[in-house]
């Protein structure tokens, strides 16, 4: 008998299905009047052109527990999944409590943050998986200062290096990623040389790529897909541009001829 589909085979069959590897970020400025119905008129205008949502921190806060399921209900009628951005980063007790807060609320998949280490990333991982919710690993973010942080050069004993030769940081997060079985992992999309080192990484199953930092961080769409991108994160772009259907559906003609079948 046929378990329940794991929301990377999910996402992947409503890719295939609509020929669209979008994934709407709605992350609206703070105080957006009735915050709940503009989630929803998003959904209706721009969610056929899309495979998934993601609400960010900032957007999942201040609506309530009854308003967030409403909110995945909707998105699952219009066959997106949804992706709570919150970047989880707690010891495994606290990490699984908020969890099965978002999981009980309808959300399909959670990033994390793999600053928890591997045991932290692998303990989230599991408990998701137990729940049918899909993990998203933080590898690489988009943002400038990311150079700081990600791309520091630690010591790195899990990727066999000498004690005098550091690896940078996003090297262990994507093998420890990778190693803790997540569905998939974020790289900015404007990190083009950072997205074809990893997208050619040789295993069994590639994980899939996730890219924000596109159009309005500098990120070229077809650049950042051509350099193994698997799913395009894009959102202020198109919900403040004068025509966020006009533009979403200018990014899906784009995307159409990169989604296999």
């Amino acid at each position: 008998m046929n378990g329940p589909t794991p929301f990377s085979e999910r996402i992947d069959a409503i890719r295939k299905d609509k020929q669209s590897n979008l994934v709407l970020a709605i992350d609206p400025a703070y105080r957006t009047g009735e915050l709940l119905e503009y989630i929803l008129d998003l959904i209706a205008s721009l969610g056929k052109h899309a495979c998934a949502i993601k609400l960010n921190f900032h957007v999942i806060l201040p609506l309530s527990a009854a308003e967030l399921k409403k909110v995945n209900s909707v998105a699952h009628e219009e066959k997106l999944q949804v992706v709570a951005d919150i970047k989880l980063n707690d010891i495994p007790s606290t990490n699984e409590v908020a969890i099965q807060h978002l999981h009980s609320m309808g959300f399909d998949a959670i990033i994390v943050n793999p600053f928890v280490g591997k045991g932290g990333l692998k303990s989230a991982v599991d408990f998701a998986h137990s729940l049918n919710c899909g993990v998203i690993s933080l590898v690489y973010m988009s943002h400038s200062g990311a150079t700081e942080s990600f791309g520091a050069p630690v010591v790195a004993d899990s990727l066999n290096s000498s004690p005098s030769k550091p690896a940078s940081l996003y090297r262990i997060f994507y093998e420890n990623s990778k190693d803790c079985g997540v569905d998939g992992v974020v790289v900015g999309g404007n990190r083009l040389d950072i997205l074809r080192e990893l997208s050619q990484k040789s295993s069994k199953k590639r994980v899939p790529i996730y890219s924000p930092g596109l159009i309005t961080q500098g990120g070229d769409v077809k650049s950042a897909l051509d350099c193994g991108s698997d799913y395009l994160i894009i959102g202020r772009a198109i919900t403040t541009s004068a025509n966020p259907a006009v533009e979403m559906q200018n990014a899906h003609n784009l995307v159409k001829e990169y989604v296999g079948g």
